[in-house]
């Protein structure tokens, strides 16, 4: 069974070298045609040199970098104008014309508002303070 073995072994090892064998000539370019993967390489192009630039100087950076910071601080006081603009404009939009008449006019006197309070109970809550200070004063 050995020899058997060893038989085999040796078959398919040539069977494997023959379905290889094409694929190694077409590698090395001996059916015709162009630069194989195993030949010689090509020769380099002519390198260029290169031109020398002139790096910018400080000053010169600075400019560039005053002027882009000069024109972004400008893009953002556009944008704030716009957008207060619009805010403005929504708000007055969204008054009902009753109480925008009445703020054009400027009659409009802080008693009236919603928190208005008595004439009297302002004038109660200001004796008591002073009667306080008065007290403090009297003690000390």
């Amino acid at each position: 069974m050995m020899p058997l073995m060893r038989r085999l072994a040796a078959l398919l090892t040539l069977l494997a070298l023959l379905a290889a064998a094409p694929v190694a000539i077409a590698q090395t370019d001996q059916g015709g045609g162009g630069g194989g993967a195993f030949g010689p390489l090509p020769q380099p192009a002519p390198e260029q040199t290169p031109v020398p630039t002139v790096a910018p100087t400080t000053e010169e950076q600075s400019d560039t970098d005053r002027t882009l910071l000069f024109a972004i601080g400008g893009g953002l006081l556009a944008l704030f104008l716009v957008i207060g603009y619009v805010i403005t404009r929504d708000a007055r939009e969204a008054l009902p014309e009753a109480e925008r008449r009445a703020a054009a006019s400027g009659s409009g006197l802080r008693e009236d508002g919603p928190h208005r309070h008595a004439k009297q109970t302002k004038a109660k809550a200001r004796a008591k303070t002073k009667a306080q200070r008065a007290a403090r004063r009297h003690n000390r």
